[in-house]
């Protein structure tokens, strides 16, 4: 069924309807979480967490076919919260804890150490790189999502880039 309808039926307080919406985005939104609090249990309460908000404020959402985006802005100010409230923000984390999650042939080092890097940037930057490149959302997505201008995202994506590129090349100096 078309995410529309079932956001239109969600927003008219179709419970399955919702439900099927949430099984569409949960890997989605499970991994964005994931990459930005690296603990799995602190992954499946947040997530839990924004379910249950976009579930309470369902009726809010005026236009259907912006779910996705909406739904993102929840999670991103979902997960900021907890963080900010278990003192998480600045994460100190090993290589371990990303290995089960991009354990792919052998590309391992490269996944582990990109992860790296965009946990080293500033959230306003992580914020900007995961939805464009991991969850493959357009400029325009993201500037709605972040309530910020197209051309402080486009800013923010190029910064991000260049900050990563730099952390990736300090990381390999020494081979």
């Amino acid at each position: 069924m078309d995410e529309v309808i079932l956001a239109e039926k969600a927003i008219k307080g179709d419970k399955e309807a919702f439900e099927k919406l949430i099984n569409i985005y949960s890997k989605r939104l499970y991994k964005e979480i994931y990459i930005r609090c690296k603990y799995e249990e602190d992954a499946k309460e947040i997530f839990q967490e924004t379910v249950y908000k976009a579930y309470k404020n369902i009726q809010k959402l005026k236009e259907p076919k912006y779910f996705k985006t909406w739904i993102s802005k929840i999670l991103i100010n979902t997960t900021n919260d907890y963080l900010r409230k278990n003192g998480m923000i600045d994460l100190g984390h090993n290589e371990n804890s990303y290995t089960k999650e991009v354990l792919i042939d052998d590309k391992i080092e490269t996944k582990i150490d990109l992860y790296n890097a965009i946990d080293e940037l500033e959230d306003k930057y992580k914020d900007a790189i995961i939805l464009r490149y991991i969850e493959d959302l357009k400029v325009e997505e993201i500037s709605n999502i972040l309530d910020r201008l197209i051309n402080t995202i486009k800013t923010h994506l190029r910064k991000a880039i260049k900050d990563m590129k730099s952390i990736l090349k300090e990381g390999y100096g020494n081979e």
